[in-house]
């Protein structure tokens, strides 16, 4: 259901970008509000709170995002977010998210924006990848491994986002879309203890 529910605000979202000629400008926004929210976690208590209301959240997204964020004179203590404080002269984005809030999906608010940048991705075949390797890999095995996933799909570019995960002993994980490509002991070991206790000894 909350994929769903993504999919279809996300669609939304991204028509409306269009036809107001800010895909550009409004997916730049979607990153900035949904790295926003992840560092928040006082912004996702009250956004996603029951007991506040939704006047009272639009407020506070208007108050972050445009005031402060986008076009007051608080922007600048804001840099490490990297967010261009120009970008809140028209804030269509927010008023997508007011009809998001009015809706009660508040707790999809990021999916759909996760979503949206997606569709943005897509339409310039730029892929995403997330990647999950027993050690970090250096700069030369990202650019191989890059290389290796334009030339093996469709896409003309990637966009990876790496993760590592110690527990895999050795091999590497990726997953695009919803599909997962895993060549690590661990799931290797795993497949041969499944095949053990299926012997009889």
């Amino acid at each position: 259901m909350a994929r769903l529910v993504s999919k279809v605000y996300g669609d939304a979202l991204y028509n409306f970008a269009k036809e107001n000629d800010q895909i550009e400008k409004m997916y730049e926004e979607a990153l900035d509000i949904v790295e926003v929210f992840a560092i928040s976690k006082e912004l996702q208590e009250c956004v996603y709170s029951p007991n506040v209301s939704v006047e009272q959240k639009i407020g506070l997204m208007k108050n972050i995002f445009c005031d402060k964020l986008w076009t007051g004179p608080a922007a600048k203590i804001f840099k490490f977010f990297h967010i261009n404080i120009s970008k809140g002269n028209d804030t269509k984005i927010i008023e997508f998210l007011e009809l998001v809030l009015k809706k009660g999906r508040q707790k999809n608010i990021v999916p759909i924006l996760k979503y949206f940048a997606h569709l943005v991705l897509v339409s310039k075949n730029i892929g995403e990848a997330y990647v999950v390797s027993a050690h970090k890999l250096n700069d030369t095995q990202k650019k191989q491994l890059e290389k290796k996933l334009v030339e093996t799909t469709k896409f003309d570019k990637f966009n990876i986002n790496y993760g590592v995960d110690e527990n895999l002993i050795a091999g590497i994980s990726i997953k695009i879309g919803d599909k997962v490509f895993d060549n690590t002991y661990k799931t290797k070991l795993g497949d041969i203890s499944k095949n053990l206790r299926g012997l009889n000894i």
